[in-house]
């Protein structure tokens, strides 16, 4: 099956048009012989298998690891031959970070077991050629579907003042609860933040839970991509996978490594039971900001997060170099 031999540099996979429709079926290890017929070339590089469950997916980001693609190999011919169903996912994705869809489109892993059109068993013909030019390429099963997750709002929305985040001379603003705040002692799954780029920027801007003197307890699941923040203030959200906040403990907004400059709302007001905290250094050092609170809306007493309870899928990847 003919690939594109063009060079890209970085260190992810990169897609390169459309894999001819006219080749690869699934091998049945020795013969050629596939669920389709006979395997009308054979091939030097035949199919790897890779068996995954539910248990395997990774619920904070709902993706699932399936194949670590080599520096210098290209993956022409992905199938997905779900062998038992899975009860939660309809809409999975096959891809790399570069490209969360870069193998399959959406496919509805609830609908059957075999090599059917409803498990999308049968060759994918809008797949995208991807090849890892530097280092090695994580592919992975992207937008598992999830359950849970909500829980009540802590509202903290009043606003006239805006405080700036870059990789410096501020990387990073905390806001810490203490003792008497009604988030403490209640799990959290959810912090927004309402703010825009002072400069278009890029990078990511990351959120965390942490202690009083910056150690870490829990990263969100998910970041954000700097060059989408927008010059209108707009707010967005980072999730966490249920973490119990106690007293002192703060969330976290930084820019660490960015490109650019983003502006972050907040009050001129000290917020009851909690203060508002600053760092030129992600992590550590933290000094308070007088009389200040951030803009932000908090999600506790969440109902836990979960996915899928059952299912069983085979993934046959050709690996070539």
């Amino acid at each position: 099956m003919p690939i594109t031999t063009s060079v890209i540099s970085g260190t992810v996979a990169h897609t390169h048009g459309l894999a001819s429709a006219d080749g690869g079926y699934l091998l049945d290890g020795t013969t050629g012989v596939t669920p389709f017929g006979v395997y009308p070339f054979g091939t030097s590089n035949p199919m790897v298998k890779v068996t995954k469950t539910f248990a395997d997916i990774n619920i904070g980001s709902t993706s699932m690891d399936i194949y670590e693609l080599p520096s210098d190999a290209a993956l022409v011919n992905v199938y997905a031959d779900v062998t038992t169903v899975f009860d939660v996912s309809t809409g999975v994705t096959v891809g790399d970070v570069g490209d969360l869809d870069g193998f399959q489109e959406a496919t509805d892993w609830t609908a059957g077991v075999g090599l059917t059109d409803a498990t999308r068993g049968l060759y994918v013909s809008q797949f995208k050629t991807m090849r890892s030019t530097s280092g090695t390429t994580g592919i992975k099963a992207y937008n598992f579907s999830t359950t849970g997750g909500s829980g009540t709002d802590f509202d903290q929305l009043l606003t006239n003042d805006a405080k700036g985040i870059a990789d410096s001379p501020r990387q990073e603003l905390a806001q810490q609860f203490n003792a008497g705040h009604i988030l403490v002692g209640e799990e959290i799954c959810h912090a927004s933040w309402f703010f825009k780029y002072t400069s278009p920027a890029t990078g990511l801007i990351k959120c965390f839970i942490r202690q009083s003197d910056g150690t870490l307890i829990q990263e969100s699941s998910d970041q954000l991509d700097a060059s989408t923040v927008s010059n209108v203030t707009t707010e967005y959200s980072f999730a966490f996978p249920d973490v119990t906040l106690s007293a002192g403990d703060m969330i976290t907004i930084s820019a660490a490594g960015i490109t650019g400059s983003i502006e972050i709302r907040s009050q001129g007001t000290e917020m009851t039971n909690g203060k508002m905290y600053e760092t030129a250094s992600t992590g550590s050092s933290y000094s308070q900001m007088v009389a200040q609170e951030m803009q932000m809306t908090v999600t506790y007493a969440c109902v836990p997060l979960g996915t899928d309870t059952q299912g069983e899928i085979d993934f046959y990847l050709q690996v070539v170099d």
